[in-house]
């Protein structure tokens, strides 16, 4: 065990802890401050940076350290807590972060709450922001199953939100954001067409038909090997003779339902076609 102690004296420091992207824990009494942790206290503390409440003991030890006896976990899950100090605060049979402890996916999941509620009530950098946070997989690399879970969740949640910035950055003339959000999802799901469609009317709104063209043609690729066919609603952006596309839609926003517990949006349903928006994996 590490035994971290992060501050010395009354007053606690601040921490900074990031599971979007490479896991990463820093406390503000210095820039370049960032402890070394052993690797059970690293699962202990992403394991309840990604829980929106306290977790009892019970289901931590089970969840972190499952093939062993109950209370050989429970004693192993003890052992870590009092190596984190401060960092993690127990409460009777309830472990939770200190309050002293920031977390970049409650930061990421309260601005998109907050652009939630209104949509077109956010300065564009606040949007260029949120798309920076939801660029990235959540505790990206890790296998344990729980974890595995916890991403796949909260990429259901980014994709969707990074969609509808798309079309929202696209209709308030902000291209590059456009361009940026609808390409993060067209790259984690190359099949998915309405976020195709998405992008290339981002490219068309600035003005990069050549781009547009290009996303067109491998959205064509990708489907067909599979075995599958573009939907008619993207194929009317361009004629069925070679031809530059001519057409310059905008959408309005559809930003889905609210992210409550779990990491959950309750987006519209999809049907199995490709053209309807689904994503299909050979």
């Amino acid at each position: 065990m590490s035994g971290i102690q992060p501050c010395s004296g009354a007053t606690a420091c601040r921490a900074r802890l990031r599971v979007l992207g490479n896991f990463e824990l820093r406390f503000d009494v210095g820039a370049d401050t960032a402890p070394l942790l052993a690797a059970d206290e690293r699962r202990l503390l992403a394991a309840l940076a990604v829980a929106p409440a306290p977790r009892t003991k019970s289901e931590l030890a089970a969840l972190l350290w499952p093939t062993l006896p109950r209370d050989t976990a429970l004693g192993t899950l003890a052992g870590v807590r009092d190596s984190l100090a401060e960092l993690v605060e127990e409460n009777d049979q309830l472990l939770g972060l200190a309050k002293t402890v920031e977390v970049d996916l409650a930061d990421a999941l309260a601005r998109l709450r907050g652009w939630q509620r209104d949509p077109f009530g956010a300065r564009p950098e606040a949007l260029e922001e949120l798309v920076e946070l939801l660029s990235h997989d959540l505790l990206a690399g890790w296998t344990e199953p729980w974890a595995r879970q916890e991403r796949d969740r909260f990429e259901r949640v980014r994709l969707h939100a990074l969609d509808s910035l798309c079309c929202q950055f696209t209709a308030i003339g902000q291209h590059q954001g456009a361009i940026r959000a609808g390409a993060l999802v067209v790259d984690a799901e190359p099949l998915r067409e309405d976020a195709r469609r998405h992008l290339i009317e981002a490219h068309l709104a600035a003005g990069n038909v050549s781009e547009a063209v290009h996303q067109y043609e491998s959205f064509v690729q990708t489907c067909s090997k599979v075995g599958l066919v573009p939907g008619a609603e993207l194929s009317a952006f361009f004629p069925p003779t070679p031809a530059w596309p001519v057409l310059h839609v905008r959408r309005p926003v559809n930003t889905g339902g609210a992210v409550g517990r779990g990491l959950r949006l309750d987006g519209p349903v999809r049907h199995n076609t490709v053209g309807a928006g689904t994503v299909a994996r050979g």
